[in-house]
């Protein structure tokens, strides 16, 4: 074929794709933490999905407009073991992603309510990155709060869509197993950060999900609750803070974070942000009930 007619072919192949193909690349997420003018920019876009975590009541008397309200508890599951708060198998999950619409090729951001949602918020998100989503997938940072403290616009309005059309792809790197962590535990390459309140971690206060009290052995405490700005709780810290943060618990580049809770929601806020300061992280989903019921694994009360 000469190049002038290639040229021609592929000029028109371009202009033929439709949009949606086009669209994918002015659609994609510019971050994992996106700010309220981002979202109002691109409230229209046609791939984007908004994910409202929050009570359905509050979300019914108003909400982002295009917003779909979310339960992650349709993502949640006991397991054989009796492990609260695990996540359901391959099927499950993509059953209840095509339920609220998402496709292939959707860019997803996760709207929180309020401060309060934020660990629920990113446990959402670590479920979409477990499923192979999470180059797709952003928080709003301030989540509803920020966007109605600036009088951004609200609906009542609940929007139609159909079943997504969607085949996950799991990363089963994401998670690691009580087997994983005991191997890791003197591994200098690898830091266990526990992210239940110091009283928890120091075992001066019962922990509800497991008979023996205390933390796995080596752990660093990084609270949920210090990953939220100190004057604004709804909004994340910013990353020079989060990161001064996790250096200040010797958590360098290159190091490896395997972070856990109690039952696997309170860990889920310092896997994002370790996810966005670009550390390597895992996630212990069976945290300190898996940990804290088998006798034979070490547990502390001292600081790591």
């Amino acid at each position: 074929m000469k190049l002038q007619g290639l040229i021609l072919l592929l000029t028109g192949l371009v202009f033929t794709a439709g949009p949606d193909l086009i669209s994918q690349t002015q659609h994609s997420v510019d971050d994992m933490l996106v700010s309220t003018d981002w979202l109002e920019e691109h409230l229209s876009d046609s791939l984007l999905i908004i994910l409202h975590q929050g009570m359905k009541t509050e979300y019914e008397k108003e909400h982002i407009p295009g917003a779909r309200y979310i339960s992650i508890f349709d993502l949640l599951v006991e397991n054989e073991q009796g492990l609260r708060h695990e996540l359901p198998d391959e099927q499950q999950i993509e059953q209840v992603l095509r339920s609220y619409g998402i496709n292939t090729h959707s860019t997803i951001i996760i709207c929180y309510e309020d401060g309060n949602a934020i660990p629920w918020a990113s446990r959402l998100f670590l479920t979409l990155d477990y499923a192979g989503l999470g180059d797709q997938v952003a928080i709003l940072d301030g989540g509803l709060t920020a966007w109605k403290k600036e009088e951004r616009s609200l609906t009542k309005d609940v929007p139609a869509f159909n079943d997504g059309k969607i085949d996950i792809r799991i990363r089963e790197n994401v998670l690691v197993y009580k087997d994983e962590v005991l191997a890791n535990l003197h591994n200098d390459s690898v830091i266990m950060v526990d992210a239940r309140p110091p009283e928890r971690y120091y075992g001066t206060e019962p922990d509800p999900n497991s008979s023996r009290s205390g933390h796995i052995e080596g752990a660093v405490n990084i609270p949920f609750f210090s990953l939220k700005n100190d004057d604004h709780p709804y909004l994340f810290k910013t990353r020079d803070e989060l990161r001064r943060l996790f250096e200040d618990h010797q958590i360098q580049a290159g190091t490896t974070l395997i972070t856990y809770c109690g039952s696997g929601i309170w860990a889920s806020p310092v896997y994002f942000a370790a996810r966005l300061l670009g550390y390597h992280v895992r996630f212990y989903d069976g945290s300190f009930q898996d940990w804290g019921k088998d006798e034979s694994l070490p547990i502390s009360k001292s600081k790591f």
